[in-house]
């Protein structure tokens, strides 16, 4: 039995960054169902589930491990204003991607939406293939007892497909503050957006991904496509942005990505968090799983992807290097050869699988 039983799946040492008058003990939260403001919650309660990883404390005693790591650079970026992201090919780069990685999928919006994908995918399944089945089967769900557990043991094979991918600083120098949330990853694409065909576009080895992960009111970390992109005004390791509305927008993507709870400091007020979700909230119904019979031949084939949310996002400190109208009739080219492309593809007529 665990001796742990709080599992927190966005680290306490993270949170502390947005904490008022970084304390560590406070933080400002909206809860976008109820839609409820707390001025002061008590960060040691927040973004935490009981016996999240499981019963034992393997899991939660590892990324404790690699949290401690991590929370060294984050505590040099953030308090001692260090902006010197780690040089490729690095231990520290691995680590951070690796810890970027396993944010994103250790959460319960990710295990929602690993158990929707499952769900979606298995019917459609069902229905083209065992029609005699899909009567009685229509109506039933696949429960996982820990689907933030399958996400995150499967995230860990997957930490080199964020190979090819530069990371810099963003600075914050305007009046607004960033916020996070309790899935506070975001990935993004630019180019597909602007190409037009945003399936698959946010998937880890697609071409012109970038991914937005913000560890302070002031500070951004921001992992991108090198060969899609230029980012900033040539400073080697960071930018800055004095622009409310690109904040603003980062922030919304915040919101649009949360399950349901956003965290922040004392200088982010009621009033603005809910314009902030008058401006976003519609955006959340607005992510969708594809899956898609596909005929060759005498051969029937599962596609699976999935279209993520996106805002028609303009970032000053992000240019297009590329034409995306060269890509407007791909699906999710990949970002570099050495990856290969990998489809959800089943072949259903084929009697040795």
């Amino acid at each position: 039995m665990s001796k742990k039983k709080k599992h927190h799946y966005v680290p306490r040492f993270y949170l502390k960054r947005f904490s008022a008058n970084n304390e560590g003990k406070f933080l400002g939260l909206y809860n976008l169902e109820n839609e409820v403001f707390i001025e002061k919650a008590p960060l040691k309660n927040q973004a935490c589930k009981n016996y999240l990883y499981g019963k034992d404390d393997e899991i939660e005693n590892a990324l404790a491990s690699m949290e401690s790591e991590v929370a060294k650079m984050f505590y040099y970026w953030t308090e001692e204003r260090l902006l010197f992201p780690p040089p490729p090919e690095t231990n520290g780069f691995k680590l951070l991607k690796q810890f970027i990685l396993y944010q994103s999928y250790r959460t319960p919006k990710s295990g929602i939406d690993i158990t929707k994908t499952i769900n979606q995918s298995l019917k459609k399944v069902i229905k083209e293939f065992k029609p005699d089945l899909w009567k009685s089967f229509k109506d039933s769900t696949l429960i996982y007892e820990n689907p933030e557990l399958l996400g995150l043991l499967n995230s860990v094979k997957h930490i080199n497909l964020l190979n090819f991918l530069d990371c810099k600083f963003l600075v914050n120098l305007s009046l607004l503050p960033f916020i996070t949330s309790d899935a506070p990853v975001i990935y993004y694409n630019q180019l597909m957006e602007k190409a037009g065909n945003y399936v698959g576009a946010t998937g880890l080895v697609a071409k012109g991904l970038q991914i937005f992960y913000p560890i302070h009111p002031r500070l951004m970390i921001c992992l991108y496509d090198p060969k899609v992109y230029d980012f900033g005004d040539g400073n080697e390791d960071c930018s800055a942005t004095e622009s409310i509305e690109e904040v603003h927008s980062l922030n919304g993507l915040q919101l649009i990505n949360s399950q349901s709870q956003l965290f922040f400091n004392q200088n982010i007020s009621k009033e603005y968090i809910i314009e902030l979700s008058n401006n976003y909230k519609e955006y959340r119904q607005s992510s969708k799983n594809i899956n898609e019979i596909i005929k060759q031949g005498n051969r029937k084939f599962l596609f699976t992807s999935s279209e993520s949310a996106h805002i028609d996002l303009e970032l000053s400190f992000f240019k297009l290097k590329i034409n995306p109208l060269n890509f407007k009739n791909e699906i999710a080219p990949i970002r570099h050869s050495s990856f290969k492309q990998k489809v959800n593809k089943i072949d259903f007529n084929d009697k040795n699988k």
